[in-house]
Order: structure tokens, then sequence, then C-alpha cells
């Protein structure tokens, strides 16, 4: 029997970005297990943070939903707003 999948495309959806802070690396020594895994630690930590700030964000978002901000921006010709930086690093 042919089972036959219907592929339905979604509506795009908004993208949000956030980068964190730098981290320097260059003090690192690579032959150090215990100054490399201390690194991982802290990258992963404020990897974390951003990705939780961006969600939080993002539910907060107004303009989220496609066809209202897809209406906002066509009626004023400019892109729809986006969440503040205040919104991230709290």
């Amino acid at each position: 029997s042919f089972n036959l999948k219907l592929v339905v495309p979604t509506v795009p959806a908004r993208h949000y970005f956030v980068f964190g802070k730098p981290f320097d690396t260059s003090t690192v020594d690579h032959d150090d297990r215990a100054a490399c895994t201390t690194m991982y630690g802290e990258v992963k930590s404020e990897l974390r943070r951003g990705l939780d700030d961006v969600l939080v964000a993002r539910e907060k978002d107004p303009f989220k939903d496609f066809a209202r901000r897809i209406a906002v921006e066509r009626i004023s010709g400019k892109p729809a707003p986006t969440f503040g930086i205040e919104e991230l690093n709290k």
C-alpha cells in the first residue's frame, strides 16, 4: 500500500539573536583539563542564559505572530518593532 504524506510549509517565524559576552581564551592552557572545564562551564552558562533571555523576550514580543507583524509592516511601511535590549540580561 502507498502512503502519501502531505507536507504543508509553515509561515516564516521571526528570528531572534543575542550575542553574549566575549570570552578571552588566550590565557587558557589547552593542556590544562581543569582550566578548560572551567572555561567550558562559563561559556555554557552564558549561552544558556542568553537563550533563556531570548525565549522569555520572544514570548513577550507583540509582533511574534506573522500575520500581525506583516500587517503592521505593510501599513506603516517600516519593520515592526522588536523588544528592547533591556528585556535581555535580567
